[in-house]
């Protein structure tokens, strides 16, 4: 709203309540380096516990290459620094596990080292390090880069996305994940409309996924076990009685009773658990 900026009630609880669950967070957010580290310390994400990776591209060797205008150098600079300093953090994180115990790891990525970051020949430096980093915090991040961060972890991890944002510059970061929570709000309603789920606050991400998310998980695989079982009969009486019928191929069944039986056995069944 330009001007009062803060967190909702519960955000904090809610993150550690989600992390609890093997769930892991990332924060993609269009603010400032300084600014997106603070709410991620706001929100527990971060601590001072942790070891943190830091990318920036606001080094004095970086402005004093832009500081000559060459756009070609610029860029190809800017590149090998990124490339050198995800090596490192790699390499950092691999000597932490091979000693246990290991910290807890955060990286903080900028907008403009995260553009060289996702080049197809970094991008796998960039995923193996951040999966092994318990937070990670995009900050200064366009709406493209949401969505190219979240199909990297998507495509490249294999792993369940699920991204929620409350703003128009979610929208494709929320298309983009398999699962989109769109939160309702000061920012509009593009968000809410362009998600699978819409919430009023933050907090309430918790009974969806852990309560809600559990009950449908639970209900999904009694119907799928039902299912395979009630076609498991119907198919194996008629694979025995081909044992009497010398495999002639006379059915077993009539016509009425095999619409019966899948309206039956399907339908009954469903409105009951219903």
């Amino acid at each position: 709203t330009a001007i009062e900026d803060k967190l909702q009630d519960g955000v904090p609880a809610c993150i550690d309540t989600l992390q609890r669950a093997g769930i892991k967070i990332w924060v993609l957010t269009g603010d400032k380096i300084e600014t997106a580290i603070n709410i991620a310390y706001a929100c527990n994400l971060i601590n001072n516990e942790m070891k943190q990776f830091i990318i920036s591209s606001e080094t004095d060797a970086i402005r004093e290459v832009e500081e000559r205008g060459d756009q070609v150098e610029i860029a190809r600079f800017i590149r090998e620094e990124v490339k050198k300093e995800l090596t490192k953090c790699l390499e950092e994180v691999r000597s932490y596990f091979s000693s246990p115990p290991a910290p807890n790891l955060a990286l903080v990525i900028d907008g403009k080292c995260l553009m060289y970051a996702l080049d197809p020949s970094l991008r796998v430096i960039l995923l193996n390090l951040s999966l092994n980093c318990h937070s990670v915090v995009c900050c200064r991040v366009s709406p493209l880069q949401k969505a190219q961060v979240t199909a990297l972890v998507k495509n490249g991890a294999r792993k369940i996305t699920l991204g929620i944002g409350d703003g128009a510059n979610d929208v494709s970061m929320i298309q983009a994940a398999h699962v989109g929570v769109g939160i309702s709000g000061m920012e509009g309603m593009q968000a809410v409309m362009a998600s699978d789920f819409a919430i009023a606050q933050f907090r309430y991400l918790v009974d969806l996924l852990l309560v809600h998310g559990r009950w449908s998980y639970l209900r999904i695989c009694q119907v799928v076990t039902y299912f395979f079982y009630k076609n498991l009969t119907f198919t194996l009486t008629q694979f025995w009685f081909n044992f009497q019928t010398g495999f002639s191929g006379q059915r077993f069944y009539d016509d009425w009773f095999q619409s019966l039986y899948n309206v039956i056995f399907t339908a009954l069944p469903v409105i009951m658990v219903g």
